[in-house]
Order: C-alpha cells, then structure tokens, then sequence
C-alpha cells in the first residue's frame, strides 16, 4: 500500500537537508563539521525522498502524511542547530560507583535497642534482687510486671 505524501512536503524537506548540509561546509569551524554519520544520514534521505517521496513506510514510526519519521526529524534539527553552532552538549559520564555522601544517622528511635539479650535467670525465689534497691540502674536491671488491685474498697 503506498502513501500519498504531498510533493509540497517533500520539497521542503529536501530544501531544509541542502540548507542544513551547506551551513555545516560555510561554517569551516571544525566543530561544525558534519561527522561521516550525519553525511550519510543526510544522503540516504535525499536519496529516498527523491525517490519515493518520503524517507520512511513504517506508519508506526511517525506521521504517515509527513515525509519524515519522527526519529528522522529529530536528528535532522540536531544537525541543523550543530551547523548553526548551538549543538547539544554530550551527556555528563557521571560519577561512577563511587561511595555517596555518608548517610545520617536516623533522626527516629530504633525500636530493638530497648531488648536485651535473652540470659537464663534464676528464678524469681532465689533472686537476690527480688526488691529494687537503690544501686539498680536501668540498664542493669529488668522490666517487672505488677498485678494492680482495682477493687480494693468498692465493696463488692
């Protein structure tokens, strides 16, 4: 199935890839020169636009009234804005795998560091520290439980 590309279309892609291929030769910066790639890039479109009136015939790729893809489209704005000297500047190459900033402490409490390892004790019997006395620490000493007598006076 062929598509109908307008021959207004066409033309004017092709004016825009003399413009673009005589503004990088006027240029003479080295910077400006249009690499192998991009000269052949630029001459297989000519090439395909002179003949078929349109440089791609996969309508998933662009528009299929247009007579260049998206991609292509794209890439002839790159080398037009190099010709003109207003090219993209590469990608930075990053840091690498280098370590990151040391990373902070956590501004909130841990939750494990209140949990003490488990040792056997004695039973609560032969504890000699059955009542609190005056030297415990908290960190020396164990979390006890009490049983709290409500009815006391209800008189129930």
């Amino acid at each position: 199935m062929t598509r109908k590309i307008d021959e207004k279309k066409t033309k004017r892609v092709l004016r825009r890839l003399e413009r673009a291929r005589k503004a990088a030769e006027d240029s003479g910066a080295p910077d400006r020169e249009l690499s192998e790639w991009e000269g052949e890039f630029l001459g297989s479109l000519e090439e395909r636009l002179e003949t078929f009136g349109s440089a791609f015939s996969d309508p998933d790729k662009g528009n299929t009234e247009e007579a260049l893809s998206t991609r292509q489209a794209l890439k002839l704005k790159e080398i037009e804005k190099k010709a003109k000297g207003k090219a993209r500047k590469p990608m930075s190459r990053g840091k690498g795998f280098r370590g990151k900033a040391p990373q902070r402490a956590p501004r909130g409490r841990d939750i494990y560091d209140d949990i003490e390892a488990d040792t056997p004790s004695a039973p609560p019997e032969t504890r000699s520290d059955a009542g609190l006395a005056d030297s415990d620490t908290p960190e020396t000493r164990r979390a006890r439980f009490r049983v709290i007598d409500t009815d006391s006076g209800s008189g129930e």
